[in-house]
């Protein structure tokens, strides 16, 4: 499986699994880092998926390169969060033998701090 066809997994879970990543071939040791939430383990990202996939309302991946086994994606996605609006970002991940084994979420995340904010004010 090539890294594009692996990380083409990734996406399917947030676009038309709510966040189950229970088909993603991550490592368990998958480190993600993101403006909002950072992982060292597959299974903490999974488990933040799952939450965070349930308010995914649309997700679309824009644009793809590939550089090796790094693929790096544009995405926009919306939540059902009041006054949250679409969301762009970018996003690297890196694959080894077929097994995601790092991310990178790259966005302005201010804008769903607030909202994150008011939904447990």
């Amino acid at each position: 499986m090539t890294a594009l066809e692996t990380v083409a997994l990734y996406y399917e879970a947030w676009q038309q699994r709510k966040g189950d990543f229970s088909a993603v071939p991550l490592a368990d040791d998958f480190e993600f880092t993101g403006p909002v939430a950072s992982f060292d383990t597959a299974e903490g990202y999974r488990a933040m998926a799952r939450e965070a996939g349930a308010a995914v309302t649309s997700f679309a991946v824009r644009r793809q390169f590939v550089d090796g086994n790094t693929v790096c994606s544009i995405v926009d996605w919306e939540m059902s969060m009041p006054a949250l609006g679409r969301m762009t970002a970018a996003e690297l991940l890196e694959v080894v033998d077929g097994v995601i084994v790092r991310g990178e979420l790259i966005y302005d995340a201010e804008a769903l701090r607030r909202a994150m904010a008011q939904a447990n004010a």
